[in-house]
């Protein structure tokens, strides 16, 4: 570990020495310390050493502590402005599970992410999180964007649609990583497909119990793997044309015509809504004006389930969810649901029966 830092202040040079988390600071000891720094300033994680580079580098915002996922409990979950959920589990160099075992465990927790936490559930979470702090998730999520004028509902898209494809990122913070736990998370990272898996040192510098520098570190990134798994970027505002586009070059065909005739109709209907998102979408309309549904390129539809998207009228949302319920790929119960859920399967997954039938659900509820 770095024994000091050097100040320059006023044209005089002082040392700060390294400052064990041991020592605690802010009323915190040991792991307390730590996770107390990444929940309260989860801008402490440099963004711009996960994406050299990058015009706009990630930038994070706490979504939940202690998440549950699967029998266990994940210590903070984040998300960045892409939508990408952040898996965070902080451990103390002096903790015994600070070595292998942590890395191990941060997989379990990925590996069941995506059954634990989509079809909305992540979002309920969340919301009940903020909800207990007094604090509106909306205005949390719209300080990450940056977007106030964008939708919420967007924001939520792009994490349903990260989920269901791991586009993950695992992260592994310490006061200090042990040489062979940095190794792994440099193998795994480098060889690893959508999922990025990387090391946080914060390391602390200073004297006094209300002053002190705090140096954060990046472990296991290279430009090469940064570059090769950096596929979220600057949303497009995907327009009709566009879309249609995306769609004629499309390799399944039975996929692309479904969408094809699916937009075709939203537009000629007047209720299509294109959206500003990462990947190729767009929204359509329901008789208040308001999103009902999001149609993603996969085939995989999101379905809004709260009433302000009905108008408040529960009897047009009831009757919306029990239509589509008819058909094999919905199975919706819309009670204590904070927005929706995506559907269990996709529209290639429809017999022609049954897509004629849906198409005629859309007509009667838009």
């Amino acid at each position: 570990m770095t024994d000091e830092i050097v100040m320059v202040e006023n044209g005089t040079i002082r040392s700060l020495p390294a400052r064990s988390f041991r020592q605690g600071f802010l009323g915190k000891t040991l792991e307390d310390s730590l996770q107390y720094l990444i929940e309260k300033h989860p801008q402490l994680i440099p963004g711009g050493q996960i994406a050299p580079g990058r015009e706009e580098p990630p930038r994070f915002a706490l979504l939940c502590r202690e998440m549950p996922v699967g029998s266990w409990s994940l210590d903070f979950l984040l998300a960045d402005q892409y939508g990408v959920p952040t898996l965070i589990e902080a451990k103390l160099a002096e903790n015994p599970e600070s070595r292998r075992a942590v890395v191990g465990q941060i997989i379990e927790y990925a590996t069941n992410a995506a059954e634990s936490w989509s079809g909305g559930k992540l979002r309920e979470k969340a919301s009940s999180y903020w909800r207990d702090k007094e604090v509106d998730l909306e205005k949390v999520i719209n300080e990450l964007t940056g977007d106030i004028d964008s939708s919420i509902d967007t924001f939520w898209d792009l994490v349903e649609k990260n989920l269901s494809e791991n586009r993950i990122r695992l992260i592994i913070a310490a006061d200090e990583l042990r040489p062979e736990v940095r190794k792994i998370i440099e193998f795994l990272n480098e060889e690893t497909k959508n999922i990025e898996i990387l090391g946080l040192e914060i390391k602390c510098f200073g004297e006094q119990e209300d002053t002190f520098a705090l140096v954060p570190t990046i472990i296991g990134q290279s430009q090469a793997v940064a570059d090769k798994k950096t596929k979220t970027g600057n949303k497009t505002i995907w327009s009709y044309q566009e879309l249609n586009s995306y769609l004629d070059q499309m390799e399944d065909q039975s996929l692309s015509g479904r969408l094809k005739a699916l937009l075709d109709w939203a537009k000629e209907q007047g209720v299509l809504i294109e959206l500003k998102n990462q990947y190729p979408s767009f929204g359509i309309k329901g008789k208040y004006n308001s999103r009902i549904m999001t149609v993603w390129n996969s085939g995989r539809f999101y379905c809004m389930l709260n009433d302000k998207s009905y108008g408040n009228n529960l009897s047009e949302k009831n009757s919306f969810v029990e239509a589509l319920n008819q058909l094999s790929i919905f199975d919706y119960q819309p009670e204590d649901v904070a927005d929706g859920r995506n559907s269990s399967g996709l529209i290639t997954d429809l017999s022609d029966t049954e897509f004629s039938k849906f198409m005629k659900i859309l007509s009667e509820h838009t």
